[in-house]
């Protein structure tokens, strides 16, 4: 538990050397080192003890809104948010590249986010180092190498759409 999150992670399914690893967050409300520290304790702890022969990383992150993009206090302006959401966060370090998202981390947009940094980016884009915008919506294609040695050419491929905003009927 890290300030007012909870951090629930199960996992389910057989992996195969095939197989990608996604971690999948809600509303993070920029509580991305919290995020970041739960998943290395998972896979230290969890990953590691299921399958030993698998390297125990999750290969995907994946924030789904409310990552609460600020880059600076400046961004306070774009936000809409009720006053208890209205903190800085941890977003602006991995923005200025003082920290470095650990896992490769695929966010949509959400109500509660920076909607002038995200509006230079509509079609989408790397909002921070290893951190990819899905844009208004997208899709994208995420591969990694599951080969060594002689058999380094195969690779796995993942499908992921998204669509930012909110729904209200």
């Amino acid at each position: 538990k890290s300030g007012d999150h909870v951090h629930y992670i199960e996992s389910s399914g057989s992996p195969t050397s095939t197989s990608f690893t996604v971690a999948v967050q809600g509303c993070s409300h920029g509580e991305l080192d919290s995020i970041y520290e739960a998943l290395k304790t998972y896979e230290s702890q969890e990953l590691q003890a299921e399958n030993p022969e698998r390297s125990g990383k999750i290969d995907i992150l994946i924030c789904c809104g409310d990552v609460q993009t600020l880059r600076n206090p400046a961004d306070f302006h774009a936000l809409n948010v009720p006053p208890k959401y209205k903190t800085m966060g941890d977003f602006h370090a991995y923005y200025s590249g003082r920290k470095v998202a650990p896992i490769l981390t695929i966010m949509i947009g959400g109500n509660h986010e920076s909607s002038n940094y995200l509006q230079e980016l509509y079609y989408g884009g790397w909002v921070a180092p290893n951190i990819w915008y899905m844009g208004a919506a997208g899709v994208i294609n995420v591969c990694k190498n599951i080969g060594t040695g002689e058999n380094f050419h195969k690779i796995a491929t993942l499908r992921i759409a998204g669509l930012s905003g909110i729904y209200n009927s």
